[in-house]
């Protein structure tokens, strides 16, 4: 069974404990530093995590820290020196790939026995800059060091070993999960944040149909079969759009207040008073990031119910790839502004995750003029007027079902490929009508 990460949170955290977290949160991080400066250069190829923790056991003292705590932030620190010198090899991989003597000089590279050959050295060099870290605000608890129990409302505690021998910081989460294997601390802004992995879901199986599928903005999906997904997913994204700018309109003229204030500091004793309070009661973040989390939350929640839905009767799920920019012409201020936070992230996310999870196909096309195309024809041809598509024999349909059956025909079309560039798309759509005689030959 596959594994998946998930992030729990805590809540209505101790502040007292809070801080006890945070301070061995900083004596880790200075461990973490110190071992990034030791062995994040080309004199830690090969180190070994359990000659260096027991070298460290007899020479050095850590206290007040837990033994564990260290000892996993040693072996975790390790672990991402080695994958940052494993992304340089697959840099330096491409460069002696036309070498003549390539198989040697990746031998070498394999093995770690690259340092003692100077040109394999030398490309190393020129990738792998000596590694460094600033973070501070995390703990690593390896399985069997941390404990757990059920609170009264159901959900779990976890039970974090402190600075005091025997006495654990017991911490309040939002779910009632079961705890295994290594978790990861964050600390912000009051919360901890614990990074697990549990045991993925097993979910009901997929449809049997094969459906083309287009992301909307008012729906967050329309599919090949008319149906409309998520119809409350624009409502919400307008909402949340022009929320955040009437909010950063007026940050903004409480952050022209206060520039102008700091100039008067030295003549004005009062402005530092009331520039104080409005850094404190107007301009803080805390409250800010809490509405921007939950408003994105609630945008992912609908996007993964609508894949939900549309993979109950789909085997196999054709949609745009749209991981490229898509030139259109300058539209007016509000659509760029709600269009820049249009969250096809998620629904990207949404379809991939899902599909993965309950076994069906996820297949990515070219979205080049699928919106333009007559899908009862397809052909260029029809006119997309707003949410309406005129078709060449007079029928109107919805333009996002008529977008969602074009890309289910573009899956089947061996001329367009995923990657093809639009003017190829356009040229080869052209041709196909001129043989038809649907346009007169442009040359």
């Amino acid at each position: 069974m596959s594994k998946v990460s998930r992030i729990i949170e805590s809540v209505d955290l101790n502040t007292l404990k809070y801080l006890l977290l945070v301070e061995q949160a900083r004596l880790l991080g200075l461990i973490r530093k110190d071992i990034w400066q030791r062995f994040g250069s080309i004199n830690g190829v090969g180190a070994s995590f359990r000659k260096i923790r027991n070298d460290w056991v007899k020479s050095r003292n850590f206290m007040p820290l837990p033994a564990k705590a260290w000892k996993e932030t040693l072996r975790n620190t390790l672990d991402d020196i080695k994958l940052y010198e494993e992304s340089v090899k697959e840099k330096v991989r491409k460069i002696i790939y036309t070498h003549k003597d390539n198989k040697q000089l990746f031998k070498q590279l394999k093995y770690n026995s690259w340092v003692n050959n100077s040109y394999l050295c030398r490309m190393m060099r020129k990738y792998k800059k000596h590694g460094k870290t600033t973070v501070n605000n995390q703990i690593i608890l390896e399985a069997g060091v941390y404990g757990q129990f059920t609170g009264k409302n159901g959900n779990t505690w976890l039970k974090i070993p402190s600075f005091v021998r025997g006495k654990p910081i017991c911490v309040p989460l939002n779910s009632n999960i079961k705890l295994q294997s290594t978790l990861r601390l964050i600390l912000r802004d009051g919360v901890v944040y614990v990074h697990c992995t549990i045991n993925q879901k097993r979910y009901r199986p997929s449809g049997e149909l094969i459906v083309g599928v287009d992301k909307g903005y008012t729906e967050a999906f329309a599919d090949s079969e008319g149906n409309f997904y998520g119809e409350n997913f624009g409502t919400l994204l307008t909402k949340y759009t022009d929320k955040v700018n009437s909010r950063g309109r007026a940050r903004n003229k409480l952050k022209a207040i206060v520039d102008k204030l700091s100039k008067q500091v030295d003549s004005k004793p009062s402005a530092r008073k009331k520039i104080n309070h409005i850094q404190k009661f107007n301009l803080g973040t805390k409250k800010l990031l809490k509405n921007n989390k939950k408003q994105r939350e609630q945008i992912r929640n609908i996007a993964f119910q609508s894949v939900h839905a549309i993979v109950d009767s789909a085997k196999e799920i054709r949609a745009e790839d749209l991981s490229q920019p898509i030139i259109n012409k300058e539209k007016w201020k509000k659509y760029n502004r709600r269009m820049s936070s249009w969250a096809k992230g998620a629904l990207a996310e949404a379809l991939e995750s899902v599909t993965k999870a309950r076994g069906s196909c996820l297949r990515l096309v070219n979205c080049a003029y699928t919106s333009q195309m007559d899908s009862n024809t397809n052909f260029l041809g029809g006119k997309r007027v707003g949410d309406k598509f005129y078709h060449a024999n007079g029928e109107v349909s919805h333009a996002d079902t008529n977008a969602a059956r074009n890309i289910k025909h573009r899956g089947d079309d061996t001329d367009i490929t995923r990657y093809m560039p639009f003017k190829k798309v356009k040229k080869i759509l052209l041709n196909r009508l001129m043989a038809i005689g649907g346009v007169s030959n442009l040359n």
